[in-house]
């Protein structure tokens, strides 16, 4: 692979939660995208190409891209979803990492354009609370960013409409467990509303749960806890 250390590191990472995610089943094929700030150059960003295969994908195939959507490495195109990617990261500089998944479960979520109220600890802890539905915009455009800003404002995810989820972390790690633990939530909530409304935590639980949980991720503390496992 050609460039300093830091793009082969971030290649690898790219890779590897991108066949996380189909391996999980939180995508099928080529669908969905994953992408990180690059170590030393917050300018620089690297992410998954359009249209590969992420079990046959190669940690060169993931292309270096600047924020301002020029490729600076790579052979093959990025993401469609590229000006999604780059325009969150832009505006907002704390944002290191990006998961934007097709799961089963939140699509259908996102389908019904409802929200996912904070049921369980988890999503709390891993997203911030519940989540919504961002307005529905037209794959690959600047659109899509624009209109998930509200929605991410205080959250580490959000639905996208007729689409799927957009996840966000400091890290690509918790981006990556923000979108899993979205999946899990959704999927249990659909279950649980055939037998009547699904109870939610109490709001002074949900603050505390995002007070020792999911802020300190967000505060550059490491090895703050991002789930309830």
């Amino acid at each position: 692979m050609s460039g300093p250390p830091a793009w082969s590191k971030a290649r690898e990472r790219v890779l590897l939660f991108a066949q996380r995610l189909l391996a999980e089943r939180l995508v099928f094929f080529t669908a969905g995208n994953v992408s990180m700030r690059i170590a030393g150059d917050p300018e620089l960003v690297a992410m998954t190409p359009s249209s590969t295969p992420y079990d046959t994908m190669r940690p060169e195939d993931v292309v270096i891209v600047r924020l301002d959507g020029r490729i600076v490495d790579g052979a093959l195109k990025p993401t469609t979803e590229l000006p999604l990617h780059t325009l969150t990261y832009v505006r907002r500089p704390d944002v290191g990492g990006i998961v934007h998944a097709h799961s089963p479960a939140a699509m259908a979520a996102a389908a019904m354009g409802i929200a996912i109220p904070p049921i369980l600890h988890g999503l709390i802890a891993a997203c911030g609370g519940g989540i919504v539905t961002a307005p529905y915009a037209r794959g690959g455009t600047a659109e899509v960013a624009e209109r998930t800003a509200e929605a991410l404002r205080d959250r580490s995810a959000c639905l996208l409409r007729n689409h799927g989820v957009l996840a966000i972390g400091p890290t690509v790690d918790h981006a990556y467990n923000a979108a899993s633990v979205v999946e899990g939530v959704a999927d249990a909530y659909l279950r649980a509303l055939a037998f009547g409304p699904v109870p939610e935590i109490a709001p002074d639980e949900v603050d505390r749960i995002r007070r020792e949980q999911w802020s300190p991720a967000w505060s550059a503390t490491p090895l703050a806890p991002t789930h309830g496992g």
